[in-house]
This record gives structure tokens, sequence and C-alpha cells, in this order.
């Protein structure tokens, strides 16, 4: 389950300009029949039929707390968040118990980052219905950015107290917990919010910077890449992975053995398989480098040579490329390295290669 809903609530709190409740007469029968015409139109999406019915109806009872909140959702759906905060403001003047209206007050606040004012909002929203998961999880993000951690971490635990399926709330502990340096317990949590909700960016994306953190890479790859796939426009989930990657290959245990055993050796044909291993596995900056390390090693090496000259070429760094493959040609032969040879030969014969 998610909390966080436009419905008769934008999850989106302010001492409110009344000092008294206002008694208001029971609505006529009229305006009922528009309130309900007025939701029936905002369901459809036709704002402007909607707005018609609300103001139909306030004709008939302009002190009925609904019609206005309706309004106010109206123009929150509209954009016009000024006109919705006076709107859900007038609802409460006419009826101080409309959790409808402290939940909309509360998210207009919360996103304009009024948070104290969002946070009284929800506050008596809860007093007018504490089972109210969504008031409840609303209040705890507001608590959060006011930097109110450990209460918010409090109103989190209740609502998964009373429902633990709400991935949102177990996201924003996660969230808390990395904030603080806890990573194992963020992790626990961020994990069991993508188990609930498995199509988020966001909540794969903060799965992945936790277990980074934990040194887990793998499992951080299959994170950002689930987040990469949601979102094949996320810079930061698709630079994510592939750091993920270079992390996991860089540590991976046969070939960490392979790298140690071959960097002990320190030789010019040690270098060179330990490029190609880096190779195999994406990591062209590594193989670049031990390339680099294998011809100064061993500056008549044609094998490294030749293996700076693939890198050069497919990466279309053309003058690069062309000194490689003469340092290639120097130093190899074409009966140890036909094809190569012929390769590199064609290369610097055709500008167009």
């Amino acid at each position: 389950m998610r909390v966080r809903r436009l419905v008769a609530a934008l999850s989106l709190v302010s001492a409110l300009p009344f000092t008294a409740c206002v008694k208001t007469p029971p609505p006529h029968e009229r305006a009922l029949i528009n309130n309900e015409l007025c939701v029936q139109e905002m369901a459809k999406g036709d704002l402007t039929r909607a707005e018609t019915f609300c103001d139909l109806g306030l004709e008939f009872s302009p002190q009925y707390a609904d019609l206005w909140s309706n309004k106010g959702v109206i123009a929150r759906y509209a954009g016009r968040n000024d006109d919705a905060k006076k709107h859900f403001i007038k609802a409460l003047r006419y009826n101080q118990e409309h959790l409808q209206a402290y939940q909309n007050l509360g998210g207009i606040y919360l996103e304009e980052g009024a948070y104290g004012k969002a946070h009284d909002n929800f506050r008596r929203a809860l007093k007018v219905n504490p089972d109210n998961l969504e008031s409840r999880y609303n209040l705890a993000l507001a608590l959060m950015k006011m930097g109110k951690l450990d209460e918010s971490r409090k109103e989190l635990r209740t609502l998964l107290a009373v429902n633990p399926g709400i991935a949102d709330a177990h996201h924003t502990l996660g969230v808390i917990a990395y904030a603080e340096g806890e990573y194992d317990e963020a992790g626990e949590h961020l994990l069991r919010a993508t188990q609930l909700v498995q199509n988020s960016p966001q909540m794969w994306h903060d799965l992945g910077t936790v277990l980074m953190e934990l040194g887990r890479f793998p499992e951080a790859r299959e994170a950002f890449g689930n987040c990469a796939q949601l979102d094949e426009k996320n810079s930061n989930c698709i630079n994510n992975l592939a750091l993920a990657q270079r992390k996991t290959a860089l540590t991976d245990a046969a070939f960490k053995e392979i790298k140690d055993t071959q960097q002990a050796e320190n030789s010019a044909p040690a270098l060179y398989m330990l490029a190609r291993q880096y190779r195999e596995k994406g990591l062209l900056a590594e193989e670049e480098a031990t390339y680099r390390k294998c011809v100064k090693l061993d500056s008549k090496y044609a094998a490294c040579h030749y293996g700076l000259f693939e890198l050069f070429s497919e990466a279309h760094k053309r003058e690069h490329a062309t000194i490689a493959c003469k340092n290639f040609l120097k130093y190899g032969t074409s009966e140890e390295f036909p094809t190569e040879y012929q390769t590199c030969e064609r290369f610097l014969s055709d500008a167009t290669f």
C-alpha cells in the first residue's frame, strides 16, 4: 500500500486565521446534489464543470465545507495554490474537523517548504482521525524535513505497526537511517520498499546507493540496473550502474587473485594478460592504464602497443591510435601477429578506417 494520493486529498500545516468555530446550518439538499456532481466531474478530469457544480452548490449553502474543500482540490489540480489555500481555510472555518482540508492544506505547505505549517495541519488531521495513514505519513515527512528525525521515525514506525506493507514508510525510514550512517538498517528498509513497490526508479536508486556503501556491489549493480530500466534517462542510475559494474569486477574474488598474481610478477606478458582481463570485464580505463604500464616497463612489447591501438581506434582517437599502431609495427612481426599486423597496416593506409 502506498499512502501518497490526490483523492479527497493531495498528500501534500499553519495557524488558521480564525479563533472560533462557526456554527453552520445543515447543507441544502441541492447543495448535496451539486457537491456529488462536482466530485463526479473531478473524477472525469473536467475541472471546469466540476467548479461550476461546486459554485452552484454554494449558492444554496455558502457555508458548506465540503464544497469549499472540493473547490480547493480543483484549484490545486489547476496549479492555483494560492486560491486552493484560501478555499481550504474557508472549509476549515465552517468545519474545524474537515480531514480533507487539513490534508490538502498541509500538502501544499509541504511542497512549498513551509514545513512547520505543514506539520501543524497534519497534526490537526490526526486529531480528527488518528487512524488516517496518509496524514501520519505526511506528518513524518514534514518532521524529517524539519530535521526532527527521531520524531519522524516514531511516526513511521507507528504507521508500519498498523500496516507493515507501506512501501513509502520503509523508504523514508531507509533515507533517515542512511542520513545517520546506519547503512545496515537503511538497506533493510529500502530492500523491503523495493519488494513492495518494484516500479519506482527512486527506490531502486536509493537501495543501490546504500548497497554501494555496504560494499555489496553485485546487488547494487542489480538495483541501479532496475532503476535504469525503469527510467532510461535517469543519469544518476546510469552513471552509478557503470560504477557498480566496475566495483563488482574489481572485487570479484577470482579476478582479484589473478590481478594480484600478475601485478606481483610485474612483467610485460603478465601485464598484457591482466589488461585483457580488464577488457573482458569492460573496465576500459584500467585496461588502458595497464597497457601503458606494460610499455613503460618494456617499450618493445608489441602486444601492449596493439592493445592501446585497439582502445584508441574504438574510441575514435585517431592520432593516438596512429602512434600506437606505428609502435606495434615497429616492434611486432607479421609472422607473430598476422591478423593484427594486417589490421594495423590497413588502418594506416586507409584514412576512413
